[in-house]
């Protein structure tokens, strides 16, 4: 029996970016896959401390001040996404795919399953039982929050993702309310296993896993190839 033929996944790997810059660019990809200008993308990235807020955010879910978050240099942005309120910081990973929804079984509900079963194949990888929550879309460990899940969809195009922990410094995530739920704390990759974790070789994780879970072909693409919109989707080189 021959082997399912998996699609093209362009894969970019932007380092550090601010959030607003990191959103712009999810919109334009976005725009050019529904156009089928592009095919689909894995963008993984950090991003600075910031704070979000989903379209069902309570401003009361941050609990520092303004003046006090600026201070410490810490962004807050509203976000389209689903969801609360949630941190970003070094030492986490944030994987947004920009992926047509329309070309996959069960859409956004089974889009979801997928994007838990990546970081569960990583985790597991280093020995952690983490689980899902059916009433918060994530990845926990023993109540502690390892892993988000917030998106955007529109016209069939996801933006946004996946957030996992691998060595963040965890109690900056004290700012807030872990996803709208007071008492929740965070873990991380590191703090599971009591030793320091190469992000480079969680990326590598995260990226191997999500080939495998979503079943695409990963072709490494440079960011300026991405804005230059100067390749070819694999439906437009079909003659």
């Amino acid at each position: 029996m021959p082997s399912e033929k998996k699609s093209i996944c362009l894969l970019c790997r932007l380092g550090r970016m601010t959030y607003p810059d990191a959103v712009a660019l999810q919109q334009n990809l976005a725009r050019a896959r529904f156009a089928e200008k592009i095919d689909d993308v894995l963008l993984i990235l950090e991003h600075p401390p910031t704070i979000t807020l989903g379209r069902f955010a309570k401003p009361e879910n941050i609990l520092i001040p303004p003046d006090i978050l600026a201070e410490k240099g810490i962004a807050v942005h509203a976000s389209n996404r689903g969801g609360d309120v949630t941190f970003h910081c070094q030492g986490q990973l944030v994987v947004y795919p920009i992926m047509d929804l329309r070309k996959r079984p069960g859409l956004l509900r089974g889009y979801i399953a997928d994007l838990e079963e990546v970081a569960l194949r990583v985790l597991m990888a280093y020995n952690i039982a983490a689980e899902r929550w059916l009433e918060h879309h994530g990845l926990w460990v023993d109540g502690k929050q390892i892993g988000a899940i917030g998106l955007h969809l529109s016209h069939g195009i996801s933006m946004h993702g996946l957030s996992l922990n691998v060595n963040p410094d965890l109690k900056s995530f004290e700012v807030i309310n872990l996803c709208g739920l007071p008492g929740k704390v965070a873990t991380s990759i590191a703090s599971e296993l009591g030793h320091d974790i190469s992000l480079e070789e969680a990326e590598q994780r995260v990226i191997d896993s999500f080939a495998d879970v979503l079943r695409v072909e990963l072709k490494p693409v440079l960011r300026d190839q991405l804005e230059g919109e100067c390749i070819e989707s694999e439906a437009a080189r079909v003659v």
